[in-house]
């Protein structure tokens, strides 16, 4: 990924070197065969460092390259550059248990429909496809 690669993309160098920085620490402990891209584990948990405290805020930090005050806008940035290109879109996905409370104003700061309480119910399946899909 670079920088201005998509035509009217707004993600800053910045971001791009965070997350190629990433691939490249996994690539460095990949074994043979693995295919992968921290694009898509990037935005995920720069929104979780965003909501965190203490060492669980800290530690993502190190891991996205990026402090993790800025982590939230910058997951926003990715997220939104593939729009500039047709039939592209993307989606960040966060399933938690109904017993686990978030904080409002962190979980007001994700993106519409982002985050998703499982039921265990398997006609809730339809719901899902729906969600991922972005339908």
């Amino acid at each position: 990924m670079r920088a201005g690669i998509l035509p009217g993309s707004r993600v800053g160098g910045e971001v791009v070197r965070a997350v190629n920085g990433l691939t490249g620490r996994w690539a460095a402990t990949a074994r043979d065969g693995t295919v992968f891209s921290a694009a898509g584990v990037w935005p995920l948990s720069a929104f979780l460092a965003d909501g965190a405290t203490g060492p669980a805020r800290a530690e993502p930090s190190e891991a996205l390259g990026l402090p993790a005050d800025q982590a939230a806008g910058a997951a926003r940035q990715l997220l939104g550059a593939p729009a500039a290109l047709p039939d592209v879109d993307t989606t960040v996905g966060l399933w938690t248990r109904r017993a686990l409370e978030l904080c409002p104003q962190w979980a007001a700061g994700l993106p519409a429909a982002a985050h998703g309480v499982p039921t265990g119910d398997p006609n809730d399946e339809p719901v899902n496809n729906a969600w991922e899909s972005n339908e």
